[in-house]
């Protein structure tokens, strides 16, 4: 499907790697007909070369660049207080770096006494629709960190915006094992390209 938005931000790319205009055409055309946006091309792990001119070596980088600028903006929107009352900057972080991972990754987001930040760690990284997590591990680190609340946050790359039963089960064994350690699970979150959920939102959490 077309869309002009889009088009024009391919063509914008092509005109800063060539100079030629049938050059920067053939490259914009390539990006319209292989990528649905411009957020789909900075998170293709690999681009098929074969198809593209030799000089295109600048476009992953560029990617590169352009996608990690937007992490460490979107980390820098983040309050330096409590977390909790800017609720859509914390799901437009987690939107930006979880929603088009292509396997299932788990996050930690550490939080003091006051809610506000320690520390954002990723646990794990697993399969396209599974990602290990073991509470015991995780109620050892908040020790070590010395928080005092937890969000949890994992994606799912097969788009599906309720938690499975297997989620339900784990949150729950989370929960048991940071009770001994008096840490809070605050809430647990499921990305999705297009969505985010929430357990606390959905009454699931004790």
């Amino acid at each position: 499907m077309a869309s002009p938005q889009r088009d024009d931000i391919f063509a914008e790319i092509a005109s800063l790697i060539f100079t030629a205009e049938d050059a920067q055409q053939g490259l914009t055309s390539y990006l319209i007909a292989h990528y649905e946006s411009f957020a789909d091309l900075l998170c293709t792990p690999t681009i098929n070369w074969e198809k593209l001119p030799r000089e295109t070596v600048a476009l992953p980088v560029l990617c590169a660049i352009v996608k990690e600028l937007a992490h460490r903006y979107s980390r820098a929107l983040l309050p330096e207080g409590d977390l909790l009352k800017h609720p859509e900057l914390l799901y437009d972080y987690l939107m930006i770096h979880m929603a088009r991972e292509r396997v299932e990754q788990f996050r930690l987001l550490f939080l003091d006494k006051h809610h506000r930040l320690i520390l954002d760690e990723i646990q794990t990284r697993g399969t396209i629709n599974h990602a290990p997590v073991y509470p015991r591990e995780v109620a050892k680190r908040c020790i070590e960190l010395n928080a005092f609340g937890l969000i949890m946050v994992h994606n799912h790359p097969s788009g599906q915006v309720m938690p499975s039963k297997k989620d339900v089960i784990m949150t729950q064994s989370m929960e048991r094992a940071l009770q001994v350690v008096e840490v809070s699970v605050v809430d647990h979150l499921i990305v999705t390209r297009k969505a985010l959920t929430s357990f606390r939102q959905l009454g699931l959490l004790s």
